[in-house]
């Protein structure tokens, strides 16, 4: 990190400039440039006329208001990244601490400092970005890459299979980076799908959290030959138990950093883990089967996207192994009877399950005439057409779990202190 690194702290508390000044003082050489400003205006005044590293803004008392500053900060300076600081009081008792972590995330925070300030938190923070005069983050993009899920409400429909084999179309094609994440953190195959043997897991990243950063997500990623990286399920359902909602929520916003898509294999559970991949994700699609007991299952699984607030728009409805023998539902006898457009259906093809038996994704000898290789080229094409489509990317208005951005930002209306126009160097 070059001494030339700008950060802006956003509050009017003396003693929270104090504990900055001691933080930034113990990294010696390597300390940056850093001012305090009272308020959003003043915010905004410099992120208009210099350019900003990094910007450190502490909740207020409606912990909410920092998705909407973190929304007017992008709007101004897209690559100007921004992070949270938990009040030494912490949150009110009627705050979920953990969903508020998770909704800000989603909003676009990329990490969190608890006070008081640590040297060693700083430090990791600084490191994962550049001087602003460059404006990259090593191993980051210009812009967030999509993240989509596969979920079912059962297992054995084949979810997992699709997620992997539409990932390796996607990877092999060589024209965006892919990440699978297997979320199904209980039982998760994606690994041996693949016929791969990681040398960590997501595990891994849980113990070591402290230092997650996007480089660490590539480094622990396994690559397949086809090019998609992937996060491997934890070995067995203890070391699952390592794995909660807030690290899920915090590996994917900063695998959207460097992949141009992640794609995250569910479990088929309605878990607090499941439910954070879904809050992070453009798009969900839903994987049946034309059975009726699983369809059944699959209107309920519909019922509860809906009710934690995953509009039908950024549903798809996947139609997966389908026959036509005697017995067997029609596409429209499903589409009936789930109330919904079936957007992709793939048909039988006992060499999909030889290839799972093997470890050899269909999706690398993709058969011209194959029924099932047609179909699964059309959805490689909808998921990798989300990367360009801005009409699908997740707005604040459109937040599930009824999150709203119509909080004003942080400080706006407090009474402001007076800038200090001053950059100071703490060494």
């Amino acid at each position: 990190m070059s001494i030339t690194a700008r950060v802006l702290i956003l509050s009017s508390d003396e003693s929270l400039r104090d504990e900055a000044k001691l933080a930034f003082e113990s990294l010696g050489e390597d300390s940056p440039r850093f001012r305090f400003v009272g308020n959003a205006n003043q915010l905004f005044d410099v992120l208009r006329n210099q350019p900003i590293d990094l910007v450190l803004a502490e909740f207020s008392e409606n912990p909410r208001d920092i998705t909407s500053l973190v929304r007017q900060i992008h709007a101004t300076v897209p690559s100007t990244r921004v992070a949270a600081i938990l009040r030494p009081e912490g949150f009110s008792e009627n705050v979920n601490e953990s969903a508020v972590l998770i909704d800000s995330m989603r909003g676009g925070v990329c990490d969190f400092l608890r006070r008081p300030l640590s040297t060693v938190d700083l430090e990791r923070l600084l490191k994962t970005g550049t001087p602003a005069d460059d404006r990259r983050l090593p191993g980051t993009r210009n812009q967030l890459g999509r993240v989509v899920s596969f979920v079912s409400n059962k297992g054995g429909v084949g979810k997992s299979t699709l997620a992997t084999n539409t990932g390796v179309a996607i990877a092999r094609r060589g024209k965006q980076s892919v990440l699978l994440i297997d979320g199904s953190i209980q039982m998760g195959v994606a690994a041996a799908l693949l016929d791969l043997t990681p040398n960590a897991t997501l595990t891994d990243l849980a113990r070591e959290s402290e230092r997650l950063d996007p480089t660490m997500i590539r480094q622990t990623a396994a690559v397949h030959s086809s090019g998609l990286h992937l996060l491997a399920a934890p070995a067995d359902a203890v070391e699952a138990m390592e794995i909660d909602d807030v690290l899920m929520a915090r590996i994917i916003t900063m695998a959207r950093q460097t992949y141009d898509l992640v794609i995250v294999d569910t479990f088929p559970m309605f878990d607090r883990v499941v439910i954070a991949a879904l809050d992070l994700s453009d798009r969900v699609y839903v994987v049946l089967e034309n059975v009726v007991p699983t369809l059944l299952g699959g209107v309920k699984l519909l019922s509860v996207l809906e009710r934690i607030g995953y509009p039908a728009k950024r549903q798809s409805i996947i139609l997966n192994r389908q026959q036509r023998v005697a017995g067997s539902l029609s596409i429209n006898d499903v589409a009936d009877r789930m109330q919904r457009e079936i957007d992709h259906v793939l048909p039988f093809d006992k060499r999909v399950m030889a290839a799972a038996n093997c470890g050899v994704p269909v999706a690398m000898a993709l058969l011209r005439f194959s029924g099932f290789s047609r179909a699964l080229e059309k959805l490689a094409d909808d998921v990798a057409g989300l990367i360009g489509d801005n009409s699908s990317r997740l707005e604040l208005d459109e937040l599930p779990l009824g999150v709203t951005n119509a909080s004003p930002a942080i400080g706006q209306t407090a009474n402001a202190s007076r800038a200090d126009d001053s950059w100071e160097e703490a060494r």
